[in-house]
């Protein structure tokens, strides 16, 4: 051991990489959908899509992503739902599920989406690029 060890506590940001989680985008607007998948690159996470909600359910059960992002209304059933389902596909399947909206707000909304639904985190639309890295970085400390 050196003296710098002894010396220097370790930091987080010397520490190895955590592995990178891999992430559900669940947006039915393409364009948007795009964006979110582009910004996922820049971290270098690749991103699995689903524009449905019924789609979402069988991907998240297929290839089990840790991190699925939600939009909160979708054409098929709300994001709300979909998490429900996710949350009842297998009690040791407990992915980090993120809600993203533009229409529900209000803190009221996001407590009964935590409680009601399951949601972990809560985003508002438009996303913003350092939303989505404070939120890979939550489920990567939850890992």
């Amino acid at each position: 051991m050196s003296l710098a060890e002894i010396a220097v506590p370790r930091m987080p940001y010397f520490e190895v990489a955590a592995a990178l989680p891999s992430v559900l985008i669940v947006e039915d607007e393409r364009r948007l959908r795009w964006s979110l998948i582009e910004q996922f690159r820049t971290m270098e996470i690749e991103a699995l899509t689903a524009s449905s909600g019924y789609e979402a359910i069988r991907v998240a059960g297929e290839s089990r992503p840790d991190l699925i992002l939600l939009d909160g209304l979708l054409p098929e059933m709300h994001g709300f739902e979909i998490a429900r389902f996710i949350r009842r596909i297998d009690a040791d399947y407990r992915p980090h599920i993120a809600i993203m909206t533009a229409i529900y707000k209000h803190t009221r909304y996001q407590n009964e989406a935590r409680l009601k639904y399951g949601i972990d985190d809560y985003l508002i639309k438009p996303v913003l690029p350092q939303s989505l890295t404070g939120l890979v970085r939550r489920v990567q400390a939850a890992a």
